[in-house]
């Protein structure tokens, strides 16, 4: 009996000294279990919704949203790269804290050209009036230069001309009258003589030719700033021109791309 007892004894001790020491194993394990369980399970990342405006949910972890786009992770690839959505695909975005943020359009501010035209712009049209203005001043200052020159020197030469004339009856007469009186010519000292063009219609004649060798100048001057208007109008045609970039991404499709859009 004592035997017995003291075999069973050390076999229950045993027994009980296995369960024990088995006991811390099994915690152990199932802790490690469960925390793997948590750390990996993408439960455990955070899970925002986005609701896209065609119905479409997107699982993700929201980094931000800005104007014009709503940056993404997707949840079951937290490490992985940042994806983008337009502002204007979007409905919502529903946090995984019960948070739900409507999605607005950013209003897209346009500019009316004609009320606020870019300074570029700006400065090109004022150079074109400026050139304008001053290619009509010129042209008509120079035009009326020459034509008030001109009709100087056509007044000068008539009269002139009326001068020689009155000399020479002049003279024809005295020369009558000498050979009347005489039976000969008269002495050539005797007789008026004729002054030249230049020094009978001096100074008139300088004025003359000073108006219109000014008004070519100006009439040059005045088409010099004609071609300057025309260029700054070519210049401005180009400028009026816009090439835009927009990036896009297409969730369903995966694809990433460029909108390019040119505006006249």
């Amino acid at each position: 009996m004592d035997k017995s007892f003291s075999t069973s004894r050390s076999t229950g001790q045993k027994l009980v000294s296995g369960i024990i020491t088995f006991a811390p194993k099994v915690f152990v394990i199932s802790a490690l279990v469960l925390l793997f369980c948590v750390v990996f399970s993408p439960a455990a990342h955070a899970q925002d919704k986005i609701i896209q405006k065609n119905g479409k949910e997107i699982k993700a972890k929201v980094l931000g949203t800005d104007s014009e786009y709503v940056r993404y992770k997707r949840y079951d690839n937290p490490s992985g790269p940042t994806y983008f959505l337009f502002r204007s695909d979007v409905m919502r975005i529903e946090y995984e804290n019960g948070k739900i943020e409507p999605i607005q359009e950013a209003p897209k501010v346009t500019q009316d050209p004609a009320k606020n035209p870019p300074a570029n712009v700006d400065i090109l049209e004022r150079k074109i009036a400026r050139y304008q203005k001053k290619s009509t001043l010129f042209l008509t200052a120079g035009s009326v230069a020459i034509v008030a020159g001109a009709l100087t020197m056509v007044k000068l030469t008539g009269d002139y001309n009326k001068y020689k004339t009155a000399v020479q009856e002049t003279n024809d007469a005295y020369t009558s009258w000498y050979q009347t009186n005489y039976k000969t010519a008269p002495p050539a000292g005797d007789l008026q003589n004729q002054e030249s063009f230049a020094k009978f219609a001096s100074p008139g004649i300088y004025a003359g030719a000073a108006a219109v060798l000014g008004g070519i100048a100006l009439d040059l001057m005045g088409l010099r700033s004609m071609q300057l208007a025309q260029r700054a109008r070519t210049e401005l045609a180009g400028k009026q021109q816009a090439l835009s970039f927009e990036p896009f991404y297409d969730v369903s499709r995966r694809t990433t791309g460029l909108k390019v859009a040119l505006s006249f």
